[in-house]
């Protein structure tokens, strides 16, 4: 996990601020994922091993830290998606001079989403009665001195992930919506271009994570109350299969960073080989724009005729012939000053 981050986040085409809190959501992922593997393969371990049903039991005081890492992650995974929405938001207000931003304002999403999430999971918590007896550290039905406390969170959690997704959309619609060049400097029409493409990358990983997450809180929370309706074991089989899904948010959002970085390789890419299709030395990049700018103020007004052949080599004589020009009225007014 540390070497798909160290790899390929900060090395991705996007604003730090938002590769910071991209990181943090795929760091969260890896929690939720790597304790539910924990979790379950202790579980189906004890099941084979041990034969008494009783010596499954947990107590809660064994499990207590590990079930507050889990809904700490379980809750930062959906305030990191509010902080890249409000930093996509900044983005879109500031769009004249985000660009040149430092990392303050992702630093402080970051650590506000950690916060929020922490404070969260030390109130929901707080009166857990370590002596209760639970089939598995993640089990949360079972608890009778904390349960509740814990829906209400998946509530507020699912709330919270429903607005986000649906703001995200707007926001998405309304830099679309602006056509390039209706308004506005080069440096602005570049980074709402940019806002429209990191926001097309990024709504992949939220609308996963947002169905993940609210299928998990639906089943646990809403589809449990009608076990009893249900065939024998089906709803033990489908929460077996909840095990699965948090790690579906940790791949997919390391996909997303390897794509970033891909899109970043890619377009690094296109401007070499544009570069060298021109066959100019990077010392005349200046004097070309100078020719190409002439040449095209020639073709539009009418004030100058094309030389015939290389359309390029034409740009490069005039470029050239405009360098010889400056240089030799340089001379005169040394000689002039002398």
């Amino acid at each position: 996990m540390g070497t798909i981050i160290k790899k390929h986040a900060f090395s991705s085409h996007g604003h730090l601020n938002l590769l910071i809190l991209m990181s943090l959501n795929v760091v969260s992922c890896a929690i939720l994922a790597g304790l539910t593997a924990w979790s379950a393969t202790n579980f189906f371990v004890n099941l084979i091993i041990k034969e008494n049903p009783c010596d499954l039991l947990l107590r809660t005081e064994f499990c207590s830290k590990i079930r507050a890492t889990y809904l700490f992650a379980f809750c930062l995974v959906s305030t990191s998606h509010a902080g890249i929405l409000i930093e996509r938001m900044w983005a879109t207000v500031f769009v004249k001079s985000y660009e040149k931003q430092g990392t303050i304002l992702g630093a402080v999403l970051a650590f506000a989403a950690i916060a929020t999430s922490a404070v969260s999971i030390y109130f929901v918590t707080m009166d857990e009665d370590a002596n209760e007896l639970i089939t598995t550290c993640l089990t949360f039905s079972a608890s009778k001195s904390v349960g509740n406390q814990i829906y209400t969170m998946f509530y507020v959690q699912l709330v919270l992930d429903a607005i986000v997704s649906v703001v995200h959309y707007g926001l998405y619609n309304y830099n679309k919506s602006i056509k390039p060049g209706s308004s506005g400097s080069l440096s602005e029409q570049f980074q709402r271009n940019e806002n429209v493409k990191t926001l097309k990358q990024v709504t992949p990983l939220l609308i996963l994570s947002n169905i993940t997450i609210g299928v998990y809180i639906f089943v646990i929370s809403v589809f449990r109350l009608y076990k009893n309706y249900l065939p024998p074991n089906w709803y033990e089989i489908i929460a077996a299969l909840l095990f699965m899904m948090p790690h579906m948010p940790l791949m997919f959002s390391s996909l997303l960073l390897i794509e970033l970085h891909k899109n970043k390789k890619d377009l690094n890419a296109k401007h070499e080989k544009l570069m060298a299709n021109q066959n100019i030395p990077k010392t005349d990049q200046f004097q070309l724009s100078i020719g190409n700018w002439e040449a095209e103020y020639e073709a539009r007004y009418n004030t100058g005729a094309t030389a015939s052949g290389n359309p390029s080599l034409h740009l490069w004589s005039l470029a050239k012939l405009k360098t010889k020009l400056k240089k030799k009225h340089q001379s005169k007014v040394a000689v002039i000053s002398e």
